[in-house]
Order: structure tokens, then C-alpha cells, then sequence
């Protein structure tokens, strides 16, 4: 290759890099300019709780519309109040906040948001409580996190609880089929896990009881001895009446062994 051609093939190589930062640097330019277009979003122009319907935050002006540049714009910013109608805010909005896709949801469906805390695993619609049993009236620590248990008090009289007179001491059922869905810190495993985390032994059970239960049981596990029976996979809730004093130990009669009628 002579050095006609070598100069012809490095002037060729070049314009062609010259074109290249021309158009690259052309594109930047574009794209600087769309970066800082202005766009609208929706922003919280005050606080807003959570739980406010979006037209009730609308019409009060704690929601409205505001402008930031493209390159600022959170990718699940909301532009248009259309879409929020009918939707409540899951979680507080502080003043200044831009709008994002989750920030309202289906008031059938939010519930109580928040982070993935003890509380979001209650059964619907109940309240979690706490009571102390030992080991000893406990089924000797081998209940586990997940299994089911009946609830009973031992109290000096079962007319104390507003049941017939018992003549006596009596061991009265409160509950039967509780769910233990934590002992200590130690919670219930997820159905499919393949076996239940070991008893920890602290003596501190807890169940989810409906609302108006919960105070019952505070006060009768805070007032009377507690004591937990295990209830087996087979084993469904019956009626069950006190049992007293006199009724405690099967007839005299009766073979070793044989329960009480």
C-alpha cells in the first residue's frame, strides 16, 4: 500500500470519527434537553393520613398537581388523578411527597399496611394474647409453635365464673382448639414447613382469640392457675363441664385406670 492510499484510507477513518462525535454529541445534547423537560406529577401538598380516600385528599388540596424535571420523575409516578379515584392512601403521604403506583389501593382490599410484622399473620379478625403456664401444667414443654391446645383455669368455685355451684375447687375448660402461634418469641412455621420449631421453654403462650375474649382471658389467666391440654390432630371441641372436687377421682368401684362416667 503506497502512501497516496495510507493517507486517503487515515483521512476516510477520520471524517468518519469526526461524524460519529458529531452525532453522539447531538444526541446528548436531545437527551439533556429531555432530561430537564418539566412533567407533571401529583405531589402531597400537606400530610395526608393514611386511610384518606384520594378524592377526599383532592378536594381538601393536600393532593395536587406539581412539575419536576424528567430526569428527577420516579418511574412509578402518578400524572393522573383519574386513576386514583375511589382508592385510599395505604400509607401516610408526607407534605412534598410525590404520588407513586401504591400509594393507594382498593379500600376492600388495604387492610392495615405496613412492614411483614407478627401482626399481619393473625387470623382475620383477631387480637393476640399472652399468658404464663409451666411446664408442669403445660403438657411438660412439649407443646410446639402451631399446634392446638384446649385452655383451662382451676378456680376455688365454678360459680365464681357464673357456672352451678361446684361445692368446691373445679378445673373449668375456657377454650378449646387454640392455635399456639407463638411460645416466647418462637412463632408458628408456615403450614408447609417440614417439621414445627422446638418448644423454647419460657412458659409464655400465645393465641389468637377474638376481640371480646381477649380481656377473659387476661383477667382469668392473671387470676387462676392456667393449664394447657394438647389437643391431638383427631380430636374435635366438645362440650366439657367443670370438674370439681368430688368429682375428680373415678368411683372407688371403678378398675384401675377406668375414667369416670
Amino acid at each position: 500500500m503506497n502512501r497516496v492510499t495510507i493517507l486517503v484510507v487515515a483521512a476516510v477513518v477520520a471524517l468518519a470519527s469526526c461524524f460519529g462525535l458529531v452525532k453522539y454529541a447531538s444526541g446528548a445534547e436531545a437527551r439533556a434537553v429531555n432530561a430537564s423537560h418539566p412533567v407533571d406529577v401529583l405531589v402531597a401538598l400537606k400530610d395526608v393520613p393514611a386511610g384518606t380516600a384520594f378524592a377526599d385528599a383532592w378536594n381538601q388540596h393536600r393532593i395536587g398537581v406539581s412539575q419536576t424535571l424528567e430526569s428527577l420523575r420516579p418511574a412509578a409516578a402518578v400524572s393522573d388523578p383519574n386513576v386514583l379515584q375511589g382508592l385510599v392512601t395505604v400509607t401516610p403521604l408526607a407534605a412534598g411527597q410525590v404520588v407513586v403506583r401504591g400509594a393507594f389501593a382498593d379500600p376492600s382490599q388495604t387492610g392495615k399496611q405496613g412492614p411483614p410484622t407478627f401482626a399481619n399473620a393473625l387470623p382475620p379478625n383477631t387480637v393476640a394474647v399472652s399468658f404464663k403456664a409451666d411446664a408442669a401444667k403445660a403438657v411438660a414443654d412439649l407443646i410446639r409453635p402451631g399446634d392446638h391446645v384446649n385452655v383451662l383455669v382451676q378456680v376455688p368455685n365454678a360459680s365464681v365464673l357464673g357456672l352451678p355451684d361446684s361445692g368446691g375447687a373445679a378445673v373449668v375448660h375456657l377454650f378449646q382448639d387454640l392455635e399456639v402461634i407463638a411460645i416466647g418469641d418462637v412463632v408458628a412455621p408456615p403450614a408447609d414447613a417440614p417439621e414445627a420449631p422446638k418448644n423454647p421453654g419460657t412458659g409464655l403462650y400465645t393465641v389468637a382469640v377474638r376481640p371480646e375474649d381477649s380481656a377473659r382471658l387476661l383477667l382469668l389467666s392473671n387470676e387462676y392457675d392456667v393449664y394447657l391440654t394438647l389437643v391431638g390432630s383427631r380430636t374435635t371441641p366438645a362440650e366439657v363441664p367443670p370438674i370439681a372436687d368430688r368429682e375428680g377421682l373415678p368411683p372407688v368401684t371403678a378398675p384401675l385406670g377406668t375414667p369416670a362416667p
